[in-house]
């Protein structure tokens, strides 16, 4: 089953509130990526691309040499 349809299925089974308050997750979201300086970047990097690169990150940033100066 994908995200989208057990997402579908618990909405089915959901109160009225749970899906007012869904939706309006939804539109504050949507509103967000539309006005976002960074949202044209949201979603470029495949799953593998985003593992690798934080991978490198936890790997190679935030490591001090103490002997450099």
């Amino acid at each position: 089953m994908t995200n989208r349809e057990e997402l579908i299925q618990e909405l089915e089974q959901a109160p009225d509130d749970i899906v007012q308050s869904v939706l309006d997750f939804l539109n504050r979201v949507k509103a967000t990526r539309k006005t976002h300086p960074l949202a044209k970047f949201a979603g470029i990097l495949s799953d593998v691309e985003a593992q690798e690169l934080k991978w490198v990150i936890t790997a190679e940033c935030r490591q001090v040499d103490v002997n450099e100066w």
